[in-house]
């Protein structure tokens, strides 16, 4: 009865890791598996209770992400490792030594370690036939493990790598949303650039918004400085939108094919993550002023037009500060960061 106990528990152990590897690596719109979305949360918690609230908080939380991958891997190590272990356990003729006699309990959890991750037979060899069936299953769940586990981190590096560029691509054009629209105001229009950089940006911000989803542990790689961090970026390029779409006088507004799939794209990341990383924010982020964006010399529209157009974007800018306080932003460093 113990031994068919601990071939279930075993068994279990491994269906568990199994699944849950599965659905984290190539699951692209159910994100985390159970064991590795909790780890994930986890791991971030327990870093953002120990960087604190000081200067160096930010330098803390840069290493949530390759912790939360590293802790992954190990969890799912473990798990397989103990879970056949349990099984090469469970009846006393399952693992001989060299000189056929039962092995012990050491010989066998180095038996179950060298039977996942090796190809090869070692000293010690399954006694019964049932034995080697399970070895061979063991071989296999090791080789998979191996390279699905490779394959997602390949997948993962590239992902952040999209992630940071975005916030590049963003910062390049300006510090803060006036200061975009500055930059891009000829003296009697926006220039032809700045539409193609806008028109660029949609299809970024789609491709950030679906890596998010598929690989749920791209939100815990920070970027110590908020020019370089992808909530941040987002929420000022939000802001720009927003002053172009209804702030700039209407004659003097960029081509809207090239402002409106930039806005709905925007809306739809929120929305993508609002259910998975943006916790629950009363406060919106504070929308651009229309006098600040006078003082540069571009014509403005009217102010209540302005002011009903920032109320019904207050949802969604609501979610870009949960996305931001999300990251580890507080509201002093995006108020810093241009956000408004």
């Amino acid at each position: 009865m113990a031994g068919v106990l601990l071939v279930v528990v075993g068994t279990l152990a491994v269906a568990a890791v199994v699944v849950d590897t599965t659905l984290t690596a190539l699951s692209l719109t159910g994100g985390a598996g159970p064991l590795t979305g909790r780890l994930g949360q986890g791991v971030w918690r327990v870093l953002c209770r120990l960087a604190g609230k000081g200067p160096r908080r930010h330098r803390v939380l840069r290493w949530t992400g390759p912790l939360v991958l590293l802790t992954t891997f190990l969890a799912w190590i473990a798990g397989l490792w103990l879970g056949w272990f349990l099984v090469f356990t469970a009846y006393p003729d399952a693992v001989l030594d060299p000189l056929n006699r039962p092995a012990g309990a050491w010989s066998r959890l180095y038996f179950a370690g060298f039977s996942i991750f090796t190809l090869g037979v070692g000293d010690y060899v399954p006694g019964t036939t049932a034995a080697q069936i399970c070895t061979s299953l063991a071989v296999l769940s090791g080789l998979f493990l191996v390279t699905l586990g490779i394959t997602y981190l390949m997948q993962v590096v590239a992902a952040v790598v999209d992630k940071r560029t975005i916030a590049g691509h963003i910062a390049a054009l300006g510090d803060d949303p006036v200061d975009i629209l500055r930059r891009a105001w000829t003296g009697q229009r926006f220039s032809s650039m700045f539409e193609q950089h806008l028109t660029s940006l949609t299809p970024e911000v789609v491709r950030t918004g679906e890596r998010h989803l598929a690989f749920p542990v791209l939100h815990y790689f920070h970027v110590g400085v908020a020019a370089k961090s992808a909530p941040v970026a987002v929420s000022v390029l939000d802001g720009a939108v927003l002053l172009l779409r209804h702030g700039v006088r209407a004659e003097d507004r960029p081509d809207p094919g090239a402002v409106g799939p930039l806005s709905r794209a925007l809306q739809e990341l929120v929305h993508t993550l609002e259910d998975t990383f943006i916790p629950p924010v009363e406060s919106p982020l504070p929308a651009p002023k229309l006098t600040t964006l006078a003082q540069t010399g571009i014509p403005v529209g009217d102010e209540q037009a302005y002011a009903q157009a920032v109320a019904r974007a207050q949802r969604h800018r609501c979610r870009l500060r949960g996305w931001c306080a999300s990251d580890g932003w507080n509201e002093r460093e995006l108020r810093l960061a241009g956000t408004d």
